[in-house]
């Protein structure tokens, strides 16, 4: 398998379980129905491999935007501010859309609502810091790999 592909798959299978966390510690802060552990994972599963796609959007454009498909290996603090950049505008734009477009999920009163974005604070978070947490973790994985021959 070409180690592009091969990185492409790495970084989504690391950032869907990291997102899945997130959005299972974060359901009560949304308008779902009160369940067990179980019942919210499951709900939570759908939305945890959007996130994974994110992350690999993130990556499409940065591997556009610095023509280097490894980029995210060496991201440095130019990478790493692209990356939160970009998760801002995709989580503010998902929001967006859920929220006030399709009304996909709404709010519970413990949401804190950002307000120059009028969006929840926990999302926005959630695609600043984990893109770079998940590239972190590659990063790592990627140096102590063991190549099976």
């Amino acid at each position: 398998m070409n180690a592009h592909i091969r990185l492409q798959i790495y970084l989504f299978l690391l950032a869907v379980p990291l997102h899945l966390i997130w959005e299972v510690t974060q359901i009560k802060a949304y308008d779902f129905p009160e369940t067990s552990l179980t019942t919210v994972a499951i709900g939570c599963f759908v939305p945890s491999l959007g996130d994974g796609l994110m992350t690999l959007i993130i990556y499409w454009v940065g591997w556009v935007g610095f023509r280097d498909w490894q980029w995210v290996l060496r991201p440095g603090i130019r990478g790493y501010l692209f990356m939160m950049s970009i998760g801002l505008l995709l989580a503010v734009a998902v929001e967006w859309n859920a929220l006030y477009l399709t009304g996909s999920w709404a709010y519970s009163e413990r949401m804190f609502i950002v307000p120059v974005l009028g969006v929840g604070f926990l999302p926005v978070m959630q695609m600043l810091l984990l893109p770079p947490v998940t590239v972190l973790l590659l990063q790592w994985i990627w140096r102590n790999r063991r190549t099976v021959k």
